[in-house]
């Protein structure tokens, strides 16, 4: 088990690979809060107060204000993903909001103005704000109502808002009356908002508080509103996104592995043969995830140096191969994990049986027969043989 972490302020001028370090040895103490915060109506607030005082909230925000541009710059894909798989070691909860605190990083670096990059990055380096995307709806979803003067009102919710009244700064999205999605930050405190807790009664992922939030009667102004009409589903930012959350994911495939080791030297069973088969098996599946982060880190970094459209297709595609690669990876894990050790392990206070509840719950994530398909379409359509499909320009 990776060694825990007196908890320590970081200077300004911390590096890349010094908070890589002191997220690496957080890993224990994020997986004791992990089971102690299981329920619906709680958080890992002590883990994300840690976040605050070391400086990995401000990390992936630009170094021109403060942060590290982590992820956002190209040539440390490969950090921020290793970064997102140690907190997908510890908790996938804190993955899940940590990925999404960066994720709403790139869309306003991407899309926002220069006013809006500067003032929102402050508020993730001074203020400690957590950022997140609450994207996703039912039949009624959020609406944005343009009345004068730079004003707009909303109307409907949003479901899986992860991170309800911790995530204080949320990019939203809503429909305006021509159709166009449009992304729009809200600053929590300063809005009236109708939170339903009751919709989030899931198998696992219970303190990721992902509930629904209705937005009816909000006000926001032009401030607020980021980039223009459907830059949300712009490529290759909003498809290539999975390999984050796969990188979360293969962290909990990392954690059964070593979880299930640490099981059967408890209880004398690592000369068992058939023991010794499942991790070998385990073993190799998660060498080949890993294998699948590093490359997918150079594809990205490789159109981050120039952003060629005509990478986006590789991107798209090799991101789909790492998720669905890695999808399995994690069944494979907890099939062979549970086989290991049997009901006893899945008994607590072992943490088997909540890290598998979580994760059958985040591997459900949206379109995955399209994503198979896409790959297919992309090696069809391309002429160049194998081994050049996932070459990158320096290579």
């Amino acid at each position: 088990m990776r060694a825990g972490l007196q908890t320590k302020y970081v200077s300004d001028k911390t590096s890349i690979s010094e908070l890589l370090t002191i997220a690496d040895a957080l890993a224990a103490d994020i997986l004791a809060e992990a089971a102690a915060t299981d329920q619906t109506d709680s958080f890992p607030a002590e883990t994300f107060k840690k976040f605050a005082e070391t400086g990995l909230l401000k990390t992936v925000f630009p170094k021109r204000y403060g942060g590290d541009g982590l992820g956002i710059e190209s040539a440390t894909t490969g950090e921020l993903l290793n970064l997102l798989k140690t907190f997908g070691y510890g908790n996938l909860v804190v993955g899940r909001v940590y990925e999404g605190h960066f994720n709403a990083a790139q869309l306003i670096n991407e899309y926002g103005t220069e006013k809006q990059i500067e003032r929102l990055a402050i508020d993730a380096v001074r203020e400690k704000q957590i950022f997140g995307v609450w994207n996703t709806e039912a039949g009624d979803g959020v609406k944005i109502f343009p009345h004068g003067d730079g004003k707009f009102r909303l109307a409907g919710a949003k479901t899986f808002a992860t991170g309800v009244e911790y995530v204080n700064r949320p990019i939203v999205t809503g429909k305006l009356p021509d159709g166009g999605w449009q992304m729009f930050v809200v600053p929590v405190e300063t809005v009236e908002t109708k939170i339903d807790d009751s919709f989030w009664r899931p198998i696992g992922m219970q303190s990721s508080r992902s509930y629904r939030v209705d937005f009816t009667d909000v006000e926001i102004t032009e401030n607020e509103i980021v980039g223009a009409p459907d830059d949300y589903y712009r490529q290759p930012f909003f498809s290539g996104g999975a390999i984050r959350f796969a990188a979360v994911q293969l962290g909990a495939a990392e954690l059964l592995f070593d979880l299930t080791r640490k099981f059967l030297r408890e209880i004398n069973r690592t000369d068992d043969a058939f023991q010794q088969m499942r991790l070998g098996e385990m073993a190799i599946a998660i060498e080949s995830g890993n294998l699948f982060l590093k490359k997918s880190a150079e594809i990205f970094d490789d159109y981050l140096r120039d952003q060629k459209p005509e990478k986006i297709g590789k991107i798209l595609s090799y991101a789909g191969m790492m998720r669905t690669a890695v999808e399995q990876i994690c069944q494979d894990a907890m099939l062979r994990a549970t086989r290991s050790i049997g009901s006893r392990g899945l008994l607590k206070p072992y943490h088997f049986e909540r890290v598998i509840r979580d994760l059958t719950m985040y591997l459900r994530q949206a379109a995955p027969d399209a994503t198979l398909t896409g790959i297919g379409r992309y090696v069809l359509e391309s002429d160049a043989p194998n081994v050049h499909l996932w070459r990158n320009d320096d290579e």
